[in-house]
Formats: structure tokens, sequence, C-alpha cells
């Protein structure tokens, strides 16, 4: 049911939000340890397949006011695509930074994070 891969598909990413806050709080007040625990938590949830949570039929245009994700997706799945794989690659880095335990990796790979996240918002999520 549409509805119900808008929901998991929001639950996903209200979890990658959950990260993306908690590795900004270790990035203010570095902890080495605490990066390495955030950044485990962040890879479990980009192991997440989320081809699935993309189904067509599940647009804002299908669910409005419900769902954020722009028709556009659908239209653009290439460049969706690629945006997602930056996003998962500079996810990866953020994890290997953080298990270095150096602050100087970290917040610099986490604002690279943060700019993948934007850049794909910015084409295909729609604001309610």
């Amino acid at each position: 049911d549409g509805m119900e891969t808008v929901k998991a598909r929001q639950d996903y990413f209200k979890s990658l939000g959950g990260a993306m806050k908690a590795l900004s709080g270790v990035a203010k007040n570095y902890d080495a340890e605490a990066a390495k625990a955030e950044a485990a938590k962040l890879e479990a949830i980009l192991a997440t397949d989320i081809k699935p949570l993309f189904a067509p039929g599940t647009s804002d245009a299908d669910f409005p006011g419900e769902s954020e994700a722009k028709a556009s997706i659908w239209e653009n799945m290439e460049d969706f695509g690629a945006k997602g794989q930056a996003m998962h690659e500079a996810g990866m880095e953020l994890i290997a930074a953080a298990n270095t335990g150096e602050a100087s990796a970290f917040g610099p790979a986490l604002k690279k994070l943060g700019g993948t996240c934007k850049a794909c918002h910015d084409d295909y999520r729609a604001e309610h």
C-alpha cells in the first residue's frame, strides 16, 4: 500500500535525521568514543536498501500533505540515485573518519554528509 511505503520512507529519514543530529552533537563537543558509537548507528541506517521506499505512486502528488517526495524523483531517477549514492559515500567517509578517533577528520566529513542531504532536499523534497 502506498501510504505504508510513504510512512516507511519517513521513518527511515527520521532515523537518518536523528543520527545526523546526534553526530552534530558529537562534533560540537568531540568525543572519539561517542563519534564511533554514533557512526556505528549511522552505518546500520545506511545498510538499509531504500529502493523499495521509493515505489512509484508515493510522491507528494499521490499523497498531498503526507508525502514530501516530489514527483520529479521518478522523472529524474538517475540524478536522484546519484544523489543517494553521494550521500551513502559521504556517510561511509564519515564512519571512517569517526573510526580514526581524530576530530580534525570528523568535522569536515560531517559537513560533507550534510551537504549531500541538502543537495537532495533542494531538488526532491517538498516542504509542507
